[in-house]
Parts: structure tokens; C-alpha cells; sequence
């Protein structure tokens, strides 16, 4: 891919983001909707945002949903981690296996605590597609 198209991939990935993101502060007041509905928003929001990142600078990715292992391949690549990056991964769990919650034996999700979680990636995100694009 072309540094163009690299830009044009972070920018869909972070807008994609935003729509999550966007879905997890709407519906995280809402006790009628499931904490696996908004862990896997708040998940997804934080994905895409990592994966935007990388493609701004150029790093393929496989198919990975695992946020730990996204952030360390950003960190492996010299790129500055959100300040928030070791209690991303607790997010993990919403990707895929809590999709199926009645098969886990989970936590509650602290709605208010992923909602910053996700606010403090997103600025983070700002930042670093700002400085690099």
C-alpha cells in the first residue's frame, strides 16, 4: 500500500472507531442492554483505533483481535502506547467469547471505567494520526 492509501485506511479505521465508541457511551446508561453488547463496542472502538494507527505507519496486520497483542506490536514498532494501554487488554474477553456470555463465567463490565478507557484511546488516537498523517 501507498503512504495515500495508508492514510485513507487509518482515517475509515478511526471513524469506524468513533462509531463504536459512540455506541458504548449511548448505551452504557441503559441497563436494559447487555454488558457483552458494550464490552464488545468498547472492544471494537479500541481495536480500530490501535489498527489505525498501524496502518498510518505502514504495519500489516493479520486478522488480530487480541488488544495486548496489538499494542505490543506497536510498541515493538517505536510507536508511543495510549496512557491507558495495560488495562486495554481486559477488553479482550468482548471481542469474540463473550458474544457468547452465557458460555463464561465473567465479571460485571464497569460501564463508567470502559467508557474512559475508550475516551482516554481515543485522544490517543487524535494524536498520533494528527502528528503522523
Amino acid at each position: 500500500m501507498s503512504k495515500r492509501d495508508d492514510a485513507g485506511l487509518a482515517a475509515l479505521l478511526a471513524r469506524k472507531a468513533g462509531e463504536d465508541a459512540t455506541a458504548v457511551r449511548e448505551f452504557a446508561a441503559n441497563p436494559e442492554i447487555s454488558d457483552g453488547i458494550i464490552g464488545f463496542h468498547a472492544q471494537q472502538a479500541i481495536e480500530k483505533w490501535l489498527k489505525a494507527a498501524m496502518a498510518l505507519h505502514g504495519i500489516r496486520q493479520a486478522r488480530i483481535h487480541d488488544l495486548g497483542r496489538l499494542l505490543q506490536i506497536l510498541e515493538n514498532e517505536g510507536i508511543e502506547l495510549p496512557e491507558n494501554a495495560s488495562r486495554l487488554d481486559e477488553l479482550t474477553i468482548y471481542a469474540v467469547p463473550l458474544r457468547y456470555d452465557d458460555l463464561l463465567d465473567a465479571e460485571p463490565l464497569d460501564r463508567e471505567d470502559a467508557e474512559q478507557l475508550i475516551d482516554g484511546v481515543e485522544a490517543w488516537a487524535a494524536r498520533v494520526l494528527r502528528s503522523t498523517g
